[in-house]
């Protein structure tokens, strides 16, 4: 979902809002003409733009609702998405060896954090748009799709973490569910008086209980801190220090001092406890709140995590899923400009994206239309992130040049939660293994 954006900069504050049955397939190499000019997409006679996806769940069944759309309307013409959805544990291992081989889509979801991994093997949008489309994205999120001048990625969203909370359990607790906490101080109370006066565990910083998950959050509070993972050339670990293992005591202490959750990495588990009323607080994307809306007697909301012992500073973690060009030697200069007015039009014609998907939308007028701020999700969790956007409290997962989202990199957190080991040790094995991935690629 992640984010660090050690890219971010003071000058930015405001500007969010203002402003493989895979490799080989049909693609564009399909096309039966080649007339599929710039402003003239309709004279051709059937193209087809092959589009990669990871998303599943609500993000696929929403992503699959954009895309039959656009085949239903044809809004650029005789011009059709052909979806082929990987799976997530697949996606960034097929991709990378499809366009290795030169055989990659046309167009592919990327997370913004691996661009730059990928960034040798993608076709820069800059050939095939004017200047006018950088006023069509939040300022913000189209910058960080820039590398050396070169804009690799259309942004589709942000989907940042935030903190969702059972009203139920607030409530059997004694706690005012309108009043969620703001600080550390409010928050080890209300998790501390759920332990307390309920059956219910009251906190967990992952919903999959996984590594990657676990990372998102300890970047939001170790940032709230003023902490960060690396330097700012990407070539240090910076997170093995005094605010780090701040953070890495407040996981271990989660399952152990406090008693606020068990020390249990099952996958899943905290969600299903979540949403069966058994668990007070969990941290999650945008995305949760579409699945959390569709649950039949489930009353949650949603508070901005900003609650991290020490917190000197507002931020929360997010990511931003773009769409990408691969490179394609096979393919022409006409055929790309289709490939681009289709990532166009995905990425700024359709407000379900946050409406359905709850994600925030990188597109200006997405943001806001109608559609979304009179969404049910607008007021429960949209507009919290979109305040969040507009004081420039996003901490992006970082564009390293290795995989930031490997899950094995960061297991150590995970280990930590679950009393596996200490987080003193924890910390410095992790520091380790990410140093020696940095120094790999250096």
């Amino acid at each position: 979902m992640v984010a660090s954006e050690r890219a971010h900069t003071t000058s930015s504050r405001r500007r969010f809002l203002t402003g493989l049955g895979v490799a080989g397939g049909m693609g564009l190499a399909g096309c039966s003409t080649r007339n599929a000019l710039v402003g003239d997409i309709a004279s051709g006679s059937g193209t087809t733009v092959e589009f990669w996806t990871l998303f599943s769940g609500g993000d696929g069944a929403t992503m699959q609702s954009i895309v039959s759309r656009f085949n239903d309307e044809q809004p650029l013409g005789n011009v059709q998405i052909d979806r082929q959805r990987i799976p997530w544990n697949d996606y960034y291992t097929k991709v990378y060896t499809a366009l290795v081989a030169d055989k990659g889509p046309d167009i592919a979801i990327m997370h913004q954090a691996l661009i730059s991994r990928f960034r040798q093997m993608l076709t820069p949008y800059n050939r095939y748009i004017d200047d006018s489309t950088a006023s069509q994205y939040v300022p913000t999120l189209w910058k960080r799709m820039r590398f050396d001048g070169n804009q690799l990625a259309l942004p589709l969203d942000a989907h940042p973490i935030g903190a969702y909370y059972n009203r139920s359990v607030f409530e059997e607790a004694g706690l005012d569910p309108d009043s969620p906490p703001t600080n550390f101080r409010e928050f080890k109370n209300v998790c501390d008086t759920i332990v307390t006066e309920t059956d219910a565990n009251a906190f967990a910083p992952s919903a999959a209980m996984s590594p990657i998950e676990l990372l998102r959050t300890f970047i939001a509070f170790d940032r709230q801190r003023g902490g960060q993972l690396f330097n700012d050339d990407l070539t240090e670990v910076r997170f093995n220090n005094p605010n780090g293992l701040r953070i890495a005591q407040l996981y271990h202490n989660s399952t152990g001092k406090y008693g606020w959750d068990l020390p249990n990495a099952s996958a899943s588990r905290t969600d299903v406890a979540f949403q069966d009323g058994n668990l007070g607080i969990i941290v999650n994307g945008t995305w949760y709140a579409a699945v959390l809306q569709t649950l039949d007697g489930m009353d949650w909301n949603m508070f901005k995590p900003f609650v991290a012992p020490g917190k000197q500073q507002n931020w929360t973690e997010s990511g931003s899923h773009t769409i990408v060009l691969p490179r394609k030697q096979s393919r022409d200069r006409e055929q790309t400009q289709t490939a681009v007015r289709v990532a166009e039009w995905l990425t700024q014609e359709n407000p379900i994206w946050g409406t359905q998907a709850g994600h925030l939308p990188a597109a200006s007028k997405l943001q806001n239309s109608p559609a979304l701020r009179e969404s049910p999700l607008w007021s429960k969790s949209l507009s919290k992130f979109s305040e969040m956007a507009s004081e420039d409290q996003f901490a992006y997962l970082p564009r390293t040049p290795f995989n930031v989202n490997e899950a094995s990199t960061w297991d150590f957190l995970l280990d930590i939660y679950s009393h596996s080991t200490s987080p003193k040790a924890g910390l410095e094995r992790g520091a380790e293994t990410v140093q020696g991935l940095i120094d790999d690629v250096n």
